[in-house]
């Protein structure tokens, strides 16, 4: 019973606490976004396809999910504005999650708009429209705000936070995919030397 009990108390004081059912260094709930979905090129067009995750196991993902709403997209551009300038892109994977179903009323429109032409202006960006919010609920999110989530290249948590960053959360969390992204390449070579 003691021990138990100290392993909630561990859970509860880490930084890496998860909301809902997802421990500490646990694993995100599968999440299949099949309404609308992924935001694809097909030539001079965008459209859409299904998209799941986990999604290419072996890399470090972002993912930031929050709500279809002005307000919801300023609470973290301080950090994805220093991702997009502080980490080597292309090593890590960075996915954007809109949840259409907060959008304001009379706006969704717009913001499908403004995805799409984010899309066409950043190709290889992963942008996903959740047109019934199947993440908030999968997830057990708050509404209304912004949820990042770092997990590394075995798919654990290592960071997640719902509501704006510190600056110190900002620093530490790029720290944080930073030492994912260089243990990648050892990880690899190990695998395939057959090094422990």
């Amino acid at each position: 019973m003691l021990k138990k009990m100290l392993v909630l108390i561990a859970a509860l004081s880490t930084p890496f606490a998860m909301a809902g059912d997802v421990p500490a260094g646990g694993r995100l709930p599968d999440l299949s976004i099949s309404e609308r979905g992924e935001l694809v090129l097909q030539g001079d067009d965008v459209g859409y396809q299904a998209w799941t995750y986990p999604q290419q196991p072996g890399k470090v993902h972002v993912v930031q999910y929050m709500a279809a709403t002005r307000a919801a997209s300023k609470i973290n551009e301080p950090f994805t504005d220093r991702m997009k300038t502080d980490l080597p892109q292309g090593a890590f994977l960075s996915t954007t999650i809109l949840n259409l179903d907060e959008a304001m009323w009379g706006t969704g429109g717009l913001v499908v708009s403004e995805l799409k032409s984010n899309k066409q202006q950043f190709p290889n960006a992963i942008l996903v429209a959740d047109a019934d919010g199947v993440g908030l609920k999968q997830w057990q999110l708050e509404k209304e705000n912004s949820a990042v989530i770092v997990t590394d290249p075995a798919g654990v948590v290592r960071f997640f936070k719902q509501g704006a960053m510190s600056d110190a959360e900002i620093e530490s969390t790029l720290q944080l995919v930073r030492q994912y992204i260089a243990e990648v390449p050892a990880a690899a070579e190990h695998a395939a030397s057959g090094t422990p």
